[in-house]
């Protein structure tokens, strides 16, 4: 009976556990600006160190590229197959390194996400030039048998549109 009751409760916690690894990882971009604003004020520059910083930056890359491929092997999957877990149906997989200064972008791009348009009124058609005719046609005789036009009018009016 309490394994229907956490069952019951594992979307929420996943999504709560999502929102909390966002913070988390919010949390240590933080913290490596900070650490990034010490080793500045502390050593005096960027330029007297940045082989190291290049260096280290380029380590942790590597290393995680390493983890990746560990990850993959491990699993028996290839990057492909990677892309193509459900969870990454329709959606671009974007790898940014060094704060977006170089990024890969992986999948198909759809665009932007827009509200689909739906139109609701009856589309318009053009009707056939006889049958446009033939209804002139009943109108006049209409007026005519109405008394509204003459016999003359109703001729002449025959005869222009007849003719165009």
């Amino acid at each position: 009976m309490m394994n229907r009751a956490q069952n019951a409760f594992e979307p929420k916690d996943s999504i709560f556990r999502g929102v909390m690894l966002a913070y988390f990882v919010l949390f240590l971009h933080v913290v490596l600006i900070f650490g990034m604003g010490a080793l500045l004020f502390f050593f005096g520059g960027v330029i007297a160190y940045l082989p190291w910083i290049l260096a280290s930056a380029g380590t942790l890359v590597v290393g995680s590229a390493y983890l990746c491929w560990k990850h993959m092997k491990k699993s028996g999957k290839n990057l492909r197959q990677f892309l193509e877990d459900p969870i990454f149906q329709g959606r671009t997989v974007e790898v940014s390194l060094l704060g977006g200064f170089a990024s890969l972008k992986l999948g198909h791009s759809q665009g932007p996400l827009t509200i689909p348009h739906v139109n609701y009124e009856t589309p318009k058609q053009l009707q056939d030039p006889r049958v446009v005719l033939s209804e002139e046609l009943v109108k006049l005789a209409r007026l005519l048998k109405q008394d509204i036009i003459t016999i003359d009018e109703f001729l002449k009016a025959k005869k222009k549109l007849i003719d165009q």
